[in-house]
């Protein structure tokens, strides 16, 4: 049921943004797939999955940000906008092919990478980058990116990219870290969905003016030793059938 109410929703989306990406602006297009981004959450209670996330308050209140997550799941973006409507996204070029989804994305001003190109290329000097650098500056829109260029599984990670430092370097902005769980409910490749309450965490910033070296080694760092501790309490929850109470309501507290 889930499987069959997410793409058809996602279709449906897709078909109901396209007019709103034609009139002038982002705006539009940002609404539309803001609308999106809480229905799949909402959607997500079928079966009896629900998301905490945790410092998206930081994020706005800096005044313009980049937001370097951890990807274990499809739904690692989803939680991400649907709490964060105008957040810019950067995107491979691969993204640019799929139906309706690649003009969706053009319009809310996304900042495209080039997939292909990899290393010869600096990862990050696909078409797009400079100049959706320069809208970024000058709108100040906070924006989102995975370090890792792609999903992992839980308990993986694969090779931290420059384009990450490539965008702190060019916009020198404060980099919030995201550690998350989320790949435990809704892993990246397996059917099954697996109830319970998972959580997204955005960890303390990363100040601008760190060479590459460093800047790489304290974000690698955040991310994995955070999401390998939200990892183990919520294979622990699920061990146990229900989540600790006490845990929550202390960290409720701080």
């Amino acid at each position: 049921m889930f499987h069959t109410g997410f793409w058809a929703i996602s279709g449906a989306l897709a078909v109901f943004a396209c007019p709103l990406a034609l009139f002038p602006g982002r705006k539009p297009g940002v609404a539309g797939i803001h609308l999106y981004t809480r229905i799949i959450t909402g959607w997500m209670a079928i079966c009896g999955l629900t998301m905490r996330l945790e410092g998206m308050e930081k994020v706005k209140a800096a005044g313009g940000a980049i937001v370097a997550a951890k990807h274990q799941s499809y739904g690692d973006g989803i939680a991400l906008v649907s709490h964060h409507a105008d957040l810019a996204y950067v995107i491979g070029d691969h993204m640019l092919r799929f139906p309706l989804v690649g003009f969706i994305l053009k319009s809310t001003e996304a900042v495209v990478v080039d997939n292909v190109a990899g290393r010869r290329a600096n990862a990050m000097s696909g078409f797009g980058f400079h100049d959706g650098c320069d809208r970024l500056r000058a709108d100040g829109r906070d924006v989102l990116i995975f370090p890792e260029g792609g999903m992992s599984a839980v308990g993986r990670k694969q090779r931290y990219r420059r384009g990450v430092y490539k965008l702190y370097a060019e916009l020198g902005r404060p980099v919030f870290p995201v550690a998350t769980n989320l790949g435990l409910f809704w892993p990246e490749m397996e059917w099954m969905l697996h109830p319970g309450q998972a959580r997204v965490e955005i960890l303390n910033p990363i100040e601008p003016g760190l060479d590459q070296r460093a800047f790489m080694a304290r974000l690698e760092e955040a991310i994995e030793t955070r999401t390998a501790e939200l990892v183990r309490h919520g294979r622990a929850e699920r061990e146990s059938g229900a989540p600790d109470q006490r845990r929550c309501a202390a960290e409720e507290r701080r």
